[in-house]
């Protein structure tokens, strides 16, 4: 783009005795002529700070002006009405948009608390680090926290979600030329291999405890007062949730996503075939994947469909107070749903399935996902591996002996 530029001395008004440094271009977004003035003591800086300005109005293409005006609070707003919308999909492939929109909001309301006053072409590098020690020295801003009062840590994950979210506004800020920098290029501010991964398995036994706790009768004990006298109370309750049931099945067995078995619909699902057909307009990768259907998760299926009149087989948003519950019946402690998907993905990998198909049955892109991820250890697996060892070396011992006599 072409920039007209002059540095000259002011010879009255109120910077009487300064040199100005003055650009003219043509803004193609406004559709005018656009004027840039700075004002300095001496002459030499005059025509340094001409260097500089006709550099970033040409990488920005005019923008910088408008970059210097915007507040990160103003980019958010800009963000929550472009990016940040809910996805548009069209024959199965998102087009615009996100699919989380409301995650990606929570993030800029919390990103707005620290940046809002800033203008974006002050925030540096340094304030990303400032940034993440401020978040982690305040703590979880969930709802629940601040009502309770109580101060939860927040994990370095959510973090790192969070600057990945503002990694993506401030590089539109970037792309549209209202900053000159990327502060985020070579920056380390997200530390993913710093994060604590998850390694959860759902034992067998836990996992009988855990289908057990979904059905069945149990004794429950309860206090109550009666005639001014405290008494123990042992009722019987009888237990059955089959839509648990199928969909913990869903998770241990096919693999499947919480958002993936919520989204599931009776036409998904071949019984004959014994096959699961996931959509791309379900999947976190928007591509449409095949898994599994086992008889056991097959049979229950099939025991809701009596009790179900619509689309889908779980018609609900979610089901957190009974898999809560179905945890504590069972006794099981630190466990979260998802870990059900990662042990189906590590059982996939034991039972001899090559890691590469284990991870495109899982719908992961990247092998590295599926060997980062879900290629977890825990006791029982470490336990195996250690009778396998003993079995090995104890075989070499027996057969050099017999060598011997």
């Amino acid at each position: 783009m072409q920039v007209k530029s002059k540095v000259f001395k002011r010879k009255s008004g109120k910077s009487e005795g300064k040199w100005v440094t003055r650009l003219e271009y043509f803004d193609h977004l406004k559709g005018k002529m656009a004027v840039m003035e700075r004002q300095t003591e001496r002459r030499n800086d005059a025509i340094d700070e001409r260097n500089r300005l006709v550099n970033e109005v040409k990488k920005s293409q005019g923008q910088i002006q408008t970059g210097e005006r915007m507040t990160f609070r103003a980019l958010a707003d800009i963000c929550a009405q472009t990016i940040y919308q809910p996805a548009v999909i069209v024959e199965g492939h998102k087009i615009e948009g996100v699919r989380a929109h409301n995650t990606a909001k929570n993030h800029m309301t919390v990103l707005t608390d620290f940046f809002g006053g800033f203008l974006i072409g002050e925030i540096t590098p340094e304030s990303l680090f400032e940034y993440r020690r401020w978040r982690l020295q305040h703590g979880s801003r969930h709802p629940s926290m601040k009502a309770s009062g109580t101060m939860m840590p927040v994990k370095l994950a959510t973090v790192n979600r969070e600057l990945s979210a503002m990694r993506r506004m401030m590089r539109l800020a970037y792309a549209k030329g209202w900053v000159t920098k990327d502060i985020f290029f070579k920056v380390g501010v997200i530390e993913e291999a710093a994060e604590v991964e998850r390694t959860r398995l759902l034992s067998q036994s836990e996992e009988e405890l855990l289908l057990a706790a979904c059905q069945g009768t149990r004794i429950v004990s309860y206090e109550r007062t009666r005639h001014g006298k405290k008494e123990i109370i042992r009722a019987e309750h009888s237990v059955d949730n089959p839509r648990l049931k199928a969909m913990i099945l869903l998770a241990m067995d096919a693999g499947m996503r919480r958002g993936e078995i919520l989204k599931l619909e009776w036409r998904d699902i071949d019984f004959h075939a014994g096959l699961i057909q996931i959509r791309g307009t379900n999947t976190k990768t928007e591509r449409e994947r095949l898994v599994p259907l086992t008889e056991r998760a097959k049979e229950e299926l099939h025991n809701i469909q009596a009790i179900t009149t619509g689309t889908r087989p779980f018609p609900f948003a979610d089901f957190k107070r009974s898999w809560a519950t179905a945890k504590r019946i069972a006794g099981i402690e630190n466990l979260r749903f998802h870990d059900l998907r990662r042990t189906a993905i590590t059982r996939w990998i034991q039972m001899g399935n090559p890691i590469a198909l284990a991870g495109k049955i899982a719908g992961h892109t990247r092998l590295e996902t599926t060997m980062k991820h879900y290629t977890a250890a825990d006791v029982e697996i470490v336990g195996e591996l250690k009778e396998r060892i003993n079995a090995r070396n104890q075989s070499l011992v027996q057969g050099t002996i017999e060598g011997i006599h």
